[in-house]
C-alpha cells in the first residue's frame, strides 16, 4: 500500500527537511549540495538549501524541482517533492537520458519562520534584477504605499486606506489590486513585494547551484512551486508570456497566460498580465544558461480567495515592520498567513500532489522528446 498523502507534508521546516533527505536517499538520489544559511530557525536549529540529484549523472536533459521561493509556500513544494520521490515516479516515468535536480527550501529562513519573504523582507521573485542598472519602477505603489502598507493596523485605518486605493483606481469596494502590489517595488524596504537593494543570500545560492549543476544540460525544465492564487487546490501552470516559457505550450495541457491573454494585453497596456513582473527566478534561469534550451515556470496552487490571501500578506508585512510577532495579535496574523499559503483542508494535499505528479509526468515526457 502506498503511504498516505498527509505523510508527505510537514508541520515545520525542520520536519520537512528531515523528510526530504530521507525520501531522497530512499529513492536513490544523491545529496550533492547543502548550502547553510547564516541564520537559525525559530527553534534555534540550522537552516539550509539542500540539493539532490536523481538519475544518471551524465544525463544532458534535466528536470529541476524547486520549493520555497516564497518561504512558507515551501510546505506545499516540499510535500510535492517528497510525494514524487517516495512514490518513485521518476523511476516509472523517467528515461535514461533525463535526470532530476531537486532544490529543497530555496528560502529556508522564510520557510522556517512562516513568512513569504526572506530574512531581509525580500520577495525572491522580484530579486533577480540587475542592481547595477536603474531598477524597475511601480508608480502605482509609489503613489499608494502609505495606504497599501499603513503604519497602524486598526479597522478605521484599514477602511480609510482601502477607500483611498479605491478612489485612486476609480473602482468602488477595491482594497488593493495587482498592479499596485503584485508587480513589486524597490522603494520601501519594509513594504510588501519588496525586490531588495542587492542580490539576497538565496539568490546567490541559486546562482551557485545553477552554475554547478545546470549549465551542463542541453535541455532543462524548471518547475517552481507556489501557493496562494486561484481556486482551492487548483494548480495553474504559470509558464507563459516570456521567452523562458520554452516548450511549455507543447509539453503541458494548459499554460498561463494564454495566447489570448497576451494578445488582449497588447491591446490594453493597463492590463496586468501574469508573468509580466521583473526579477523572477524563471527568467533568471533562462538568462543565465546560455546554450541550454530552457522551459521555466511554476505551479501556482489556489488556497483562499485572493482578497484574503493578499490581506494576510499585508497584515504580515505590518506585523514585522511595526508590530510584535510574539503578541496574541501577532500569533493570530501568523495563523492566518499559514492558512492562506498552507491550507489545513485535508483534501488540498491530495489535490496538489496529484496535480504535481501529473505535471512532472508531462515534463519528463517532453524532455524525453526534446
Amino acid at each position: 500500500m502506498p503511504p498516505p498523502v498527509a505523510s508527505f507534508f510537514s508541520r515545520s521546516y525542520a520536519e520537512a527537511r528531515e523528510k526530504f533527505l530521507e525520501a531522497a536517499e530512499a529513492a536513490g538520489a544523491q545529496l550533492v549540495d547543502s548550502h547553510k544559511h547564516p541564520l537559525k530557525g525559530p527553534d534555534g536549529g540550522a537552516l539550509a538549501t539542500d540539493v539532490a540529484w536523481l538519475g544518471p549523472r551524465e544525463a544532458k536533459k534535466l528536470l529541476v524541482l524547486n520549493s520555497s521561493t516564497h518561504g512558507i509556500e515551501g510546505y506545499c513544494g516540499s510535500g510535492c517533492q517528497i510525494s514524487w520521490l517516495q512514490n518513485r515516479h521518476y523511476h516509472r516515468d523517467g528515461t535514461p537520458d533525463v535526470a532530476a535536480l531537486l532544490i529543497h527550501a530555496f528560502n529556508p529562513h522564510g520557510f522556517a519562520h512562516g513568512r513569504r519573504v526572506t530574512e531581509d523582507n525580500v520577495d525572491l521573485n522580484r530579486n533577480f534584477v540587475d542592481f547595477s542598472k536603474p531598477l524597475p519602477r511601480n508608480p502605482d505603489y509609489e503613489a499608494l504605499q502609505e495606504h497599501v502598507n499603513p503604519r497602524d493596523w486598526t479597522p478605521a485605518v484599514l477602511t480609510a486606506a482601502d477607500a483611498a486605493v479605491a478612489k485612486f483606481y476609480g473602482m468602488p469596494n477595491t482594497d488593493f489590486v495587482p498592479k499596485a502590489i503584485h508587480r513589486g517595488q524597490y522603494v520601501n524596504a519594509k513594504g510588501t513585494f519588496y525586490g531588495g537593494a542587492q542580490p539576497s543570500w538565496s539568490r546567490r545560492t541559486m546562482e551557485a547551484i545553477a552554475t554547478k549543476w545546470m549549465r551542463g544540460a542541453s535541455d532543462l525544465c524548471l518547475v517552481d512551486y507556489h501557493t496562494g492564487l486561484g481556486p482551492l487546490g487548483f494548480g495553474d501552470l504559470y509558464f507563459g508570456g516570456r521567452a523562458s516559457e520554452g516548450m511549455a505550450r507543447r509539453w503541458f495541457d494548459h499554460v498561463t497566460p494564454t495566447l489570448e491573454d497576451i494578445e488582449a494585453a497588447k491591446q490594453d497596456p493597463s492590463r496586468h498580465l501574469p508573468g509580466s513582473i521583473a526579477g523572477t527566478l524563471s527568467e533568471a534561469v533562462w538568462n543565465s544558461l546560455a546554450g541550454v534550451r530552457v522551459t521555466a515556470g511554476g505551479i501556482e496552487y489556489g488556497t483562499l480567495p485572493v482578497r484574503d490571501v493578499l490581506g494576510s500578506l499585508r497584515a504580515d508585512n505590518w506585523l514585522y515592520a511595526h508590530g510584535d510577532p510574539a503578541s496574541a495579535q501577532g500569533q493570530e496574523i501568523k495563523a492566518k498567513v499559514r492558512e492562506a499559503f498552507y491550507p489545513s483542508v485535508p483534501e488540498w494535499k491530495v489535490m496538489v500532489t496529484s496535480r504535481s505528479n501529473d505535471v512532472l509526468r508531462q515534463a519528463l515526457a517532453g524532455l524525453a522528446r526534446a
